[in-house]
C-alpha cells in the first residue's frame, strides 16, 4: 500500500504539472494576440512563427523542454510591441532591441516564464558581429525565433514567395541569421512542400 500511495502521489503531481502547463499555454496564446489585435503585428504572425520555430527546434534536435520554452517564447516574441501605442515612445523612436527588452520585462513579471523572458530579450540579436565567428551568448532558441519570425514576415507582410523569403534569410546569414538555423528552416520547408528540394 505505501508503494501504491507513492505512485498515486506522483501521478497527482504529474497531473497538476500538466494542468498548470496547459493553463500557462492558454494564457500565453491569449497574451500573444494582443499586439495583433492592437494592429501592431500582422494577424496570425505569432502562431505561425511559433509553429515554424517548433518544427525547426525539433529538426535541430532540441530537448522537448527547450522546445516548450521555444514555443512560448515564439508566441510572445512581439509582446513588447504593445508599448508602441504610447505616443511618447513613437516620437522618441525605438529599435528591435527596445521591443525585445520591453517584451522581456513584461513576460518576466511571471516568475514561471523567466526563461521565456530571456529568450525573447535575446531574439533581436544577430548570431555574430564583425570579427566574431559566433556569439555564444545568443541562445539557439532565440536564433530560431529570429529566423522563423523573419521568414513569416517576408511571406505574409512583404508578399514574397516561400523560396524568395528563404533566399532573403540566406542572404542575411553572414551576420544576422545563424546559417545552421537557416539550413534547418530550409529542410523544414522542403519537408512541408513549401520550397522545392
Amino acid at each position: 500500500t505505501p508503494m501504491l500511495n507513492r505512485r498515486q502521489r506522483q501521478m497527482c503531481i504529474r497531473d497538476r504539472y500538466n494542468t498548470t502547463r496547459v493553463t500557462y499555454g492558454q494564457t500565453i496564446r491569449a497574451l500573444a494576440q494582443i499586439p495583433e489585435v492592437a494592429g501592431l503585428a500582422s494577424t496570425g504572425h505569432a502562431t505561425r512563427t511559433a509553429d515554424l520555430a517548433i518544427a525547426v527546434g525539433q529538426e535541430l534536435g532540441l530537448h522537448p523542454h527547450d522546445v516548450d520554452d521555444l514555443e512560448f517564447s515564439a508566441l510572445m516574441h512581439d509582446v513588447g510591441r504593445i508599448t508602441l501605442s504610447e505616443p511618447a515612445i513613437l516620437k522618441a523612436g525605438f529599435t528591435d532591441e527596445d521591443i525585445a527588452r520591453w517584451g522581456a520585462q513584461i513576460i518576466a513579471e511571471a516568475p514561471y516564464l523567466h526563461r521565456v523572458a530571456e529568450l525573447v530579450e535575446e531574439q533581436h540579436r544577430p548570431f555574430r558581429t564583425p570579427g566574431v565567428e559566433r556569439d555564444p551568448d545568443v541562445p539557439v532558441p532565440s536564433k530560431i525565433i529570429k529566423v522563423s519570425s523573419a521568414y513569416d514576415q517576408a511571406v505574409h507582410e512583404l508578399g514574397l514567395r516561400p523560396v524568395e523569403a528563404l533566399e532573403r534569410i540566406h542572404q542575411g546569414s553572414a551576420y544576422e541569421f545563424d546559417p545552421i538555423v537557416a539550413a534547418s528552416l530550409r529542410r523544414v520547408l522542403v519537408h512541408r512542400g513549401d520550397v522545392p528540394v
